[in-house]
């Protein structure tokens, strides 16, 4: 990925301020929990296994560092809505790593690289019962074909901001696999979500572009998928789960 020399100190403090703002609202219940089954099963993994699960420092490729994981248990709670989105049914697809429902667990694991400090990265596993994994993919299939343009706010704030949905091919990973992009003038965040058995794998990828910047100085500052990081860390999924 190019680096531009139009880079400043205003992108970097931007992104302090899109990292607070990037928490979605996970309380779309309305369009998750209506289309998961009725009966939701509780997770066969525990969240030691899947913290377990996530790459370490010395797994990961290309110089990336694993600085700060964390895991929930099956019994704590879903997180709390901290934005609103319009169309609502396209909030699955802006933090679909947010647990869902009290019967998930997840571990997520943030991670950091000198060369790009500027871009965001993170690992995030949530196990389900097989079948409401396959739901929660379909789910999230579904609410990619019709979303394009949103708006979202902080729920303590007046200002709505704007942004586009774009899917992407997604790599042969897995037994399904998703990717797309989220995009708009000052931001970027790229997802690949891969499904293994009852484990859903989140990659993402965000970055701040600062203001003023031009349309080729954003796409010089616009952060590739990991293809390695996301190999790695579905065959250490794989490896755990299968």
């Amino acid at each position: 990925m190019k680096r531009s020399a139009h880079v400043t100190a205003v992108a970097l403090l931007a992104l302090v301020a899109c990292s607070a703002e990037g928490k979605t609202e996970a309380d779309a219940k309305g369009t998750i929990e209506e289309q998961a089954s009725a009966d939701p099963l509780p997770s066969p993994y525990t969240a030691k296994e899947l913290k377990t699960a996530l790459l370490t420092t010395a797994q990961t490729p290309s110089g990336f560092e694993v600085y700060r994981t964390t895991a929930s248990e099956p019994s704590s709670p879903p997180a709390s809505a901290s934005e609103k989105v319009r169309p609502t049914e396209c909030a699955v697809l802006r933090n679909p790593e947010a647990k869902s429902r009290a019967e998930t667990v997840a571990a997520t694991a943030q991670l950091y690289r000198a060369s790009d400090e500027l871009d965001q990265h993170s690992l995030t596993l949530v196990g389900w019962a097989e079948t409401d994994a396959k739901t929660r993919m379909a789910v999230l299939r579904n609410a990619l074909e019709k979303c394009g343009a949103i708006q979202f706010s902080n729920i303590d704030s007046n200002g709505t901001r704007e942004a586009r949905f774009q899917a992407e091919k997604a790599p042969d990973l897995g037994d399904e696999t998703l990717r797309y992009s989220l995009n708009s003038p000052t931001f970027y965040q790229g997802f690949t979500v891969v499904r293994v058995r009852g484990v859903i794998t989140y990659v993402k990828s965000d970055t701040v572009f600062g203001t003023g910047l031009t349309d080729q100085q954003r796409a010089e500052l616009t952060p590739e998928h990991q293809e390695r990081l996301i190999r790695a860390q579905v065959a250490k999924v794989e490896r755990t789960v299968r």
